[in-house]
């Protein structure tokens, strides 16, 4: 079980799946996209942990709360640029 949380290739394919999700039933940039963003993020790092001689994910464990908090920071960045600064008042008649 936690070879398959530490191969970068499910981690790839996850990140693809929750982003194709997102796509296909619009789900407002809310919980796919900044998840499946933060798992091509961690799939990126244990590709690039191969190539070089030090780790930066030392633990399954590590790697997951990684995912969660890069979904939160995505989440945020993603709201922050892409959030519709309207002040019109939705009971304005």
């Amino acid at each position: 079980m936690i070879e398959l949380i530490e191969n970068p290739n499910n981690w790839l394919i996850l990140g693809t799946l929750l982003i194709i999700i997102e796509i296909i039933f619009i789900g407002s940039f809310v919980f796919f996209l900044p998840a499946g963003l933060g798992a091509v993020l961690i799939g990126l790092i244990y590709k690039l942990q191969t190539l070089l001689p030090f780790t930066i994910i030392s633990s399954w464990a590590f790697s997951l709360v990684l995912w969660g908090l890069s979904a939160i920071g995505i989440s945020f960045v993603i709201q922050k640029y892409f959030k519709s600064n309207s002040t019109d008042d939705v009971n304005d008649y």
